[in-house]
């Protein structure tokens, strides 16, 4: 299923961007205002993985349905 593959790939992508997030939050001496930046910018991350893995289970079991 290279649809799954893409999904997971998508999958990814998203938890690197959430991964460079954690470590950008983690620097010294940020200022209040970087960090309400940076967990706005985790918010949509999140949402974005969830709609993915809803998308990749929705796909698996579809498939599972045609065997």
């Amino acid at each position: 299923m290279k649809i799954v593959s893409r999904r997971f790939a998508d999958l990814a992508m998203t938890l690197e961007d959430l991964h460079g997030i954690a470590v950008e939050g983690q620097a010294a001496r940020l200022s209040p205002d970087i960090h309400r930046a940076l967990l706005f910018s985790i918010q949509p991350c999140i949402t974005r993985l969830n709609a993915i893995a809803d998308r990749i289970g929705i796909t698996v079991c579809a498939g599972d349905r045609r065997d």
